[in-house]
């Protein structure tokens, strides 16, 4: 039993072995198809359509109420009781498309007293409350 190192002539064999590289292929292969599936889940969600027009909304006809933190209320930039401001309200949507109404209150008033107030606002005519949280300006 005799064992052949090399090849007779002397020069030194130069073949590739594939093995190892064909388990690295292989393993990396079964990490690829266990990853890919983990990678696309996720929250269904519904986007609006894409739209590229721009509009700017018309200042003229939008509905602000500010309540401000010594009681006054305000209806866009008129002063309005406590008494009088849900007719005044009604009397403001009133004929109005959009019945969208932005709401801004002073953060020194209760929860309860904003919560009134949207309340009255919603029972009044208003379908869509925006809330404002900028700090209020006293103008």
């Amino acid at each position: 039993m005799s064992m052949a190192v090399g090849s007779p002539s002397g020069t030194l064999k130069a073949d590739i072995n594939i093995t190892p590289l064909v388990d690295v292929v292989l393993v990396l292969l079964i990490i690829f198809m266990v990853i890919t599936p983990i990678l696309q889940m996720g929250y269904d969600t519904n986007v609006p359509p894409k739209d590229n027009t721009v509009s700017t909304p018309s200042t003229l006809d939008q509905v602000i109420i500010r309540l401000e933190g010594d009681g006054r209320i305000f209806i866009n930039k008129e002063e309005v009781g406590e008494r009088e401001f849900p007719t005044r309200l009604q009397q403001v949507l009133r004929g109005r498309e959009s019945k969208v109404t932005f709401f801004a209150a002073a953060g020194t008033l209760s929860y309860e007293r904003v919560m009134y107030y949207m309340d009255l606002c919603k029972n009044n005519g208003a379908q869509k409350l925006g809330i404002v949280l900028e700090e209020l300006s006293g103008s």
